[in-house]
């Protein structure tokens, strides 16, 4: 194999590049497709004494998407794709022969329940839909021969899946929620990437360590996010509330029709892109972050703004027309729309940073 060859493997086991990526150039230097490649040289790849890839598991990477990865065509997805690259697996698909499946099936005729799952060094896949049928399937790998796993539900309608990490070395899940029956669902990752998609919900509570994490398309109440050490995308959201706190990683929301907004990040950066704010006459957003910049963009007209910007070391830049400044300098700016239309909605930020920028535009 030539080293030009190796080196692109290593970038795609590394994560410096995607799957697509990794086969586009490939293929420019084979002049062929890089699945014909692998699959013409599996002998050879065993006996290369220059590498130590495990190539089985870069063909998977390669050739397995997950539910989330398929969403690429989606418009909202375009430009952070990159920005996740290979953080997800196929969770359904292993050449790993120690991986268990198990799947549970619970017909439900109650409403108001709480679902209430957690993963473990994998992946958690939540997806709701029109249905009446409660379906998990997990994929794990045990430390020990008497090791299991358990999915259950209490009197007071809990539905818990449960096991004791400890006797575990992963734990993935795939779970297909209803979406009329479940009115809290909570979630919890260790080392885990996890998925929550198409959910309706009264209460949204995740809980997650070392995760990186996507939700969208959901639609509720409350959502309650805390994580460290993870990148986390929401976006096509409609909901009354959302709390983040996110530790050493960024937080980008696109197109989250919410009237308040609360994230705050240790060590990352905050971007917002909207296009639209319907459900609400008046939103309360409250970004802070500290070292990294805060990126707003709206691209509606139809905002009436009050805006508190401030922070330090670095500078505020608001570049929205028609406002009233009552302070104004490189390093703060309050604000507000002059000669306010009663038919727009109200959005009040208050944005904050130190050492680094704000942009509104």
């Amino acid at each position: 194999m030539s080293n030009e060859k190796i080196k692109i493997l290593k970038m795609l086991e590394n994560g410096e590049i995607t799957a697509d990526e990794a086969s586009k150039l490939l293929s420019a230097v084979e002049g062929k497709s890089f699945y014909t490649s692998t699959n013409n040289n599996n002998n050879s790849n065993n006996n290369n004494n220059g590498s130590s890839i495990d190539f089985n598991k870069i063909v998977n990477k390669i050739t397995s998407t997950t539910q989330v990865l398929a969403k690429k065509t989606s418009q909202i997805y375009n430009g952070l794709e990159k920005e996740f690259k290979g953080i997800f697996k196929n969770i359904n698909t292993s050449s790993n022969k120690s991986n268990i499946c198990k799947e549970f099936n619970i017909d439900l005729t109650d409403v108001n329940n709480t679902l209430d799952v957690k993963s473990l060094n994998g992946e958690m896949v939540l997806k709701g839909y029109n249905g009446d049928k409660l379906t998990l399937k997990a994929i794990y790998i045990p430390k020990d021969i008497n090791a299991n796993i358990d999915f259950y539900n209490t009197d007071n309608k809990k539905y818990i899946f449960t096991f004791r990490e400890e006797i575990f070395e992963k734990v993935s899940i795939e779970v297909l929620v209803p979406k009329k029956y479940f009115d809290t669902i909570c979630v919890g990752g260790l080392n885990s990437n996890f998925s929550l998609d198409s959910l309706n919900f009264k209460n949204i509570i995740s809980d997650t360590t070392n995760c990186n994490g996507i939700v969208e398309n959901c639609e509720g109440n409350d959502i309650n996010i805390n994580n460290v050490n993870g990148k986390l995308i929401i976006r096509g959201i409609k909901s009354d509330n959302l709390k983040v706190c996110n530790i050493n990683s960024y937080v980008k929301l696109k197109n989250i029709d919410i009237k308040n907004v609360s994230v705050d990040v240790l060590n990352g950066e905050i971007d917002v892109v909207n296009d639209y704010l319907n459900l609400f006459d008046d939103y309360k957003w409250k970004l802070e972050t500290q070292n990294n910049p805060i990126n707003v963009e709206i691209n509606t007209d139809n905002i009436n703004y009050n805006i508190d910007a401030k922070t330090s070391l670095g500078r505020v830049n608001i570049l929205k027309n028609n406002l009233i400044y009552s302070e104004k300098s490189d390093f703060k700016v309050v604000a507000i729309t002059e000669n306010k239309n009663e038919l727009f909605k109200n959005l009040s930020l208050f944005l904050e940073t130190t050492n680094s920028t704000i942009i509104l535009s």
